[in-house]
């Protein structure tokens, strides 16, 4: 019996699906645009841009059925996940583009996504959805094996 998915679940279901998006677009960009990115010699090179969208690919389609599988790793990987693409924008950001004038508004929202992401993960209900779905998992193994 699958446990109704509480709201921040769902919300982290909406974070990965946006997370996995975003690397189909940036490799499908990236592929579309090979040609002129090398011929105005881009300071990100198109194969760093296929990598990581492909990465995120990867990485947001495991999540993405962890979440919906409910397994118990699902939510601590998705709060990695969130970290680790801040860690990948921030850097192509300060070190990779020209500056922007939208600073403060990229730093909050980067605090605000990591914040929720911390907050949901380790909320008790999305806690307690994951450890109950764990247990109905290994109790119907027990059943099985019997």
């Amino acid at each position: 019996m699958l446990w109704k998915r509480p709201f921040g679940v769902t919300l982290l279901l909406w974070l990965v699906l946006s997370l996995t998006v975003w690397g189909a677009v940036r490799l499908l960009a990236t592929l579309r645009w090979w040609d002129v990115l090398n011929e105005f010699d881009a300071r990100l090179s198109p194969l760093y841009l296929s990598i990581t969208g492909t990465g995120w690919i990867v990485a947001g389609g495991v999540l993405l059925w962890g979440l919906f599988s409910a397994k118990l790793w699902a939510s601590r990987a998705t709060l990695i996940a969130i970290s680790l693409w801040l860690v990948q924008y921030w850097v192509e950001r300060l070190f990779f583009e020209a500056s922007r004038a939208n600073l403060p508004f990229a730093l909050i929202a980067s605090f605000l996504l990591f914040a929720v992401t911390w907050m949901i993960t380790f909320n008790r209900r999305t806690k307690e959805f994951f450890i109950r779905s764990e247990d109905y998992e290994h109790s119907n193994e027990d059943r099985d094996v019997a």
